[in-house]
Parts: C-alpha cells; structure tokens; sequence
C-alpha cells in the first residue's frame, strides 16, 4: 500500500488524531476572492487619480486655467466618490442594491480614468480646451499609471465579479 506511510506521518504530524484530508477546492470562493481583491485596488488607483488632479488643481494652480482647471476639480471630487464607494461595505445596503451599486462605481471610476487618459493624450499632441501639455513631467506619468491600473482592476473586476452580480440580479427578480 503506497499510501501507508504517508498517511502515518500525516497522523503523527497532527498529534496522532485521524488522518487529514485535503479541503475540496472551491474555484467559485477563488473567483469572489480576485473580485473584492481587484475591486479594492481599483479604488485606491481611482483614489491616486483624485489625489494627482487635486495637487495639480490646488499645488501647481491649474485652478486658473479655464475649463482644464474646472475638469481637474470635477476628477479629485468624482474620483473621492467612487473610491470611498468602492472601500465601503454597501452590501450591508442588500446583496442586489449593493451590488448594483458597486457596479455603478466600478463603472464611473473606469470613465474617468478612461476620460482623464485620454484628455491627456490628447493634449500632449494638440490643443484641449485652449490648452496643451509639454512633456512627461511626474505627475503626467503618475496620472497615466494610475488612469491604466483603474482600468485593469475594475475591469477586471467586472468581468470576474460581474456576471455572478447579474445572475444574483435576475435570479432573486425571477423568485418575487
């Protein structure tokens, strides 16, 4: 029996008591585990997006620059939104209200992570609401880091946490 003495180490290894055994795998508990895992890290990047746009805004005053300075605003203030909504535990609200609204927020901090990268490429080669970005100084490169990680985690946040959220949806609708 090939298994003899390696089920006689695992008893002496658990103090004597009955053989251990292997916990069954559980890809669905891995899967919820990646989701809240990607969830939380795309909240913190939509977060350092808020935090870049408010020192631009308020350190180094594009709170003077029409329109641009405006945007930058609207960003730290949506992105302390979504983020604080991402950290929250809204699914004490109910599994379908809070899961719908951490798709809402997952969904509003990828569009301004997506808007606030593009904007910036844009005006690295042309003109944007009358102004244009020179160079890759810190927080350009910190923006678009952050603006791309967003992307990544909540993305994949959605596409790992989404379709469960949607099946706990229309299953629950379907049952009233």
């Amino acid at each position: 029996m090939a298994s003899a003495p390696g089920q006689a180490a695992r008893r002496r290894a658990n103090g004597g008591s009955s053989p251990v055994r292997a916990l069954p795998a559980q890809p669905g508990r891995r899967n919820e585990v990646a989701a809240e895992v990607t969830r939380y890290l795309g909240a913190l990047s939509i977060l350092a997006v808020g935090a870049v746009h408010a020192q631009q805004y308020y350190g180094a005053y594009f709170s003077v620059v029409p329109t641009i300075g405006t945007l930058f605003l609207l960003s730290f203030v949506g992105s302390g939104v979504v983020g604080t909504v991402l950290l929250a535990p809204v699914r004490r609200l109910g599994r379908n209200a809070g899961d719908l609204i951490l798709v809402l927020a997952a969904l509003g901090a990828i569009g301004i992570a997506l808007g606030s990268l593009v904007s910036l490429l844009v005006s690295e080669y042309t003109p944007l609401f009358g102004f244009m970005e020179s160079g890759y100084r810190l927080a350009v490169v910190l923006t678009l880091v952050f603006d791309g990680l967003t992307t990544a985690f909540l993305g994949v946040f959605l596409l790992i946490g989404g379709p469960q959220l949607i099946q706990t949806t229309t299953t629950e609708g379907r049952t009233r």
